[in-house]
């Protein structure tokens, strides 16, 4: 791993706050069999993040950003993702999203910001696997229990992932925490 380019596990989040202004975020990297469920059932997998929370949620997923950026290459979104049936908020996040890797039609509707990015990928039939960069254990601040209304417990748990495309390239690099 490029330390200039990805400084820390927590990238794109880390980014995204500093952008905002936020403290760093306490956590710590933990082993995948040190989660509890249902954190391990729906972070440890290779698949995307949006079919676990539809499933886990019995609800499709929709997004509501937070904060954007797009240089033309690189799209940036700091995230919420809410339960369409019932607008509970399902994960919180960021990811950096490498446009020039995508199609023109897939990219429009990445920039539409309603969408989690791998149901656009799903719908689209881009062939993609998610390769989980380590899980963290974090203590939620403000930020976090603002994005989620309230938090009631003192850790959460996530996930820093990347998305390869069938060459091998990098789609995105995303952080998630769940507010199960």
């Amino acid at each position: 791993m490029n330390t200039a380019t990805y400084p820390d596990i927590l990238y794109p989040l880390s980014f995204m706050r500093r952008a905002r202004g936020l403290p760093k975020l306490n956590y710590e990297q933990v082993e995948a069999l040190d989660l509890p469920e249902p954190y391990q059932s729906l972070l440890v997998h290779e698949g995307d993040m949006t079919s676990r929370l539809e499933n886990y949620h019995e609800s499709e997923q929709r997004v509501k950003a937070i904060r954007s950026s797009n240089s033309g290459k690189k799209y940036f979104r700091e995230v919420l993702l809410e339960s369409i049936e019932n607008g509970q908020p399902t994960e919180y996040g960021a990811i950096e999203i490498q446009l020039d890797s995508l199609p023109d039609d897939v990219k429009e509707k990445v920039l539409e910001a309603r969408q989690p990015l791998g149901g656009i990928l799903n719908e689209n039939r881009i062939p993609y696997t998610s390769s989980p960069r380590g899980y963290l254990k974090v203590i939620p601040d403000g930020p976090i229990v603002e994005a989620f209304s309230e938090v009631e417990a003192d850790y959460l748990y996530g996930r820093s992932n990347q998305i390869i495309g069938f060459n091998q390239e990098v789609i995105a690099r995303i952080v998630e925490i769940l507010p199960v």
